[in-house]
């Protein structure tokens, strides 16, 4: 069985048929077709046509009612044999040939399809066209023989390279337009040396050789214009650019929606426009239109005819005149695509706004959250060191809570002010001296080391958040170890500020290292998301922070003017 598998298999192979085809044509001629056996062997051409037709699988079973048509043509092909018939027959064969043609890939595998056209092309001009025109027998006798040897020649080859290309099989849909321009072509070629030879009084060789020489000079002149290499587009493009509009270039209905995607208010309001744009189309009476979310419109009026396409989110239903056919339901769908990738584009830049409003709206509130944490501690300090001292020395924590109240009803104004104008950023400038020496008086428990030069302008409220953060993160680290020992550093060098907090506990981890101040950290003892919004302020305003010292009993943290050039992150 499975021999009898393989044989079936060679058998239908494309260019044994092809072969067996031709060979049973030129066979015929031969014998001549209006003889028995001419008919007898055209009967068996038309049977390996069957098997070699591109357009039916060979494989597929013969149902009763196409058998019986099948062979009512075959039954009125012989009844109806004749010199016009064949030369129409093997016109259209040829036109087949050179659609299988065009599915193959490279040149040598098109070679048996494309001899088989020229055998197919010389059989119909020297040998079925005047068998059937008055011409000097002596001519038509040459013509014949020519013919005869060569088709023998161009049938062997077309043997000899589908024996070589044996093992291949065609799987492609022909290409029909090809066979519509080489029936063209070969019909133009047959009807314009009738002209010459009837009209113009030329023997048939020369009548032929004419057209052959005319239609091959059109075709040159038309494939130039099809594609020219003056460096302008050509018929071509300017086919296609119609085809794929419909009546409207595609490149001006691109740009117009492109203008409406700019220049819309929103993605609905995007979406009417653009779809006011395909009334503009041939043959379309309205359009309705809906997306995702319950958004929907409609323009002009649907009719009796509609198309519906659906692309993601939009689905746009075409009221028409009458049926669309293939061609404008392909543009249409195509149409559709584009918009809903302008609908889809449109709606994640909103989405992309809203959520670039919420982060700025949360870091706005983080950093006067922090801003409010570190107030939140000061007045702890206070109220813990009015509870405790007074009993001791009640003129000295008096006289401190006088100095320290009017600063942290400074520091609160200006939060406040932060909060009803969260961009402005340079409205707590402060000179350095006075801002250190308030630092100084209100930080209890903390170090303060450096001296601070006059005359120097830097941003307080930076400056105050920078040093609560870090002493605040210093004692929550430490926790039930006991209070930190806290340093606050200042030190000007080559006129710019260099503020460092450092204390002794515990080195940061260093995974944690490498991301603080880059990325939110979650963490219950500090250094998370406050140092990321210093870090994001501290940029803004042209500044710096950075953990320059890590290991256990020595970490330290510095504020510093950035280097020029350095972008906010």
């Amino acid at each position: 069985m499975s021999q009898l598998g393989d044989w079936r298999k060679r058998v239908r192979n494309p260019g044994y048929v092809l072969t067996g085809m031709l060979l049973c044509l030129q066979l015929a001629l031969v014998a001549g077709f209006e003889t028995w056996v001419g008919r007898m062997l055209l009967t068996a051409h038309l049977g390996a046509f069957l098997l070699w037709q591109p357009m039916v699988s060979a494989d597929r079973r013969i149902d009763v009612l196409p058998f019986v048509l099948l062979v009512i043509g075959l039954v009125g092909f012989q009844q109806m044999l004749g010199w016009v018939s064949l030369s129409v027959w093997v016109g259209m064969l040829a036109g087949l040939v050179v659609a299988q043609a065009a599915t193959r890939s490279s040149r040598r595998d098109r070679l048996p399809e494309e001899l088989g056209f020229a055998y197919l092309a010389l059989a119909l001009f020297a040998w079925l066209v005047p068998f059937g025109v008055p011409i000097d027998p002596d001519i038509r006798a040459l013509l014949a023989k020519v013919a005869c040897n060569t088709g023998y020649v161009l049938v062997g080859g077309v043997a000899l390279l589908a024996f070589r290309r044996r093992n291949r099989t065609s799987g492609a849909l022909p290409d029909f337009a090809a066979a519509a321009t080489a029936m063209l072509a070969v019909g133009t070629i047959v009807l314009t040396a009738l002209a010459f030879m009837f009209l113009g009084g030329e023997p048939y060789e020369r009548a032929l050789i004419a057209a052959v020489v005319s239609v091959a000079l059109v075709l040159l002149m038309l494939g130039w214009l099809w594609n020219p290499r003056g460096g302008y587009s050509g018929v071509a493009l300017l086919l296609s650019r119609r085809a794929l509009a419909g009546g409207l270039p595609l490149e001006e209905w691109l740009g117009e929606v492109s203008e409406e995607a700019r220049s819309a208010s929103s993605a609905d309001a995007f979406l009417t426009a653009a779809v006011r744009r395909i009334l503009d189309l041939p043959g379309v009476t309205g359009v309705h239109w809906k997306a995702g979310g319950g958004a929907e419109g409609a323009v002009g009026r649907l009719g009796r005819h509609t198309s519906r396409i659906a692309h993601g989110e939009l689905t746009v239903t075409f009221g028409t005149r009458g049926a669309a056919d293939a061609v404008t339901l392909w543009r249409w769908d195509l149409m559709v695509k584009i918009l809903a990738e302008f609908l889809l584009a449109r709606r994640q830049a909103a989405d992309l706004a809203e959520i670039g409003y919420l982060r700025a709206i949360h870091e706005t509130g983080a950093r006067l959250t922090h801003d409010v944490k570190n107030l939140l501690q000061s007045f702890e300090t206070i109220l813990y060191v009015a509870e405790s001292g007074f009993e001791r020395d009640p003129d000295g924590t008096r006289i401190l809570i006088q100095r320290q109240l009017p600063v942290l009803a400074a520091r609160l104004r200006l939060t406040l002010d932060k909060l009803r104008q969260p961009e402005s950023g340079a409205a707590d400038i402060e000179l350095l001296d006075a801002w250190w020496a308030r630092l100084c008086s209100r930080l209890h428990g903390v170090t303060c080391v450096g001296e601070a030069p006059a005359q120097l302008n830097v941003p307080a409220g930076l400056f105050d958040r920078f040093v609560d953060n870090c002493v605040q993160n210093a004692r929550d680290k430490s926790g039930a170890a006991g209070l930190p020992v806290i340093t606050v550093n200042l030190a000007v060098q080559q006129g710019h500020v260099v503020l460092e907090v450092s204390d002794d506990g515990a080195a940061v981890p260093r995974d944690r290292a490498a991301r603080l101040m880059r990325e939110p950290l979650t963490s219950e003892a500090g250094l998370g998301v406050g140092m990321l919004q210093l870090a994001r302020e501290a940029a803004l305003l042209g500044w710096q922070v950075r953990l320059v010292e890590n290991r256990d009993g020595a970490v330290r943290f510095r504020l510093d003017q950035a280097p020029p050039g350095t972008l906010a992150r």
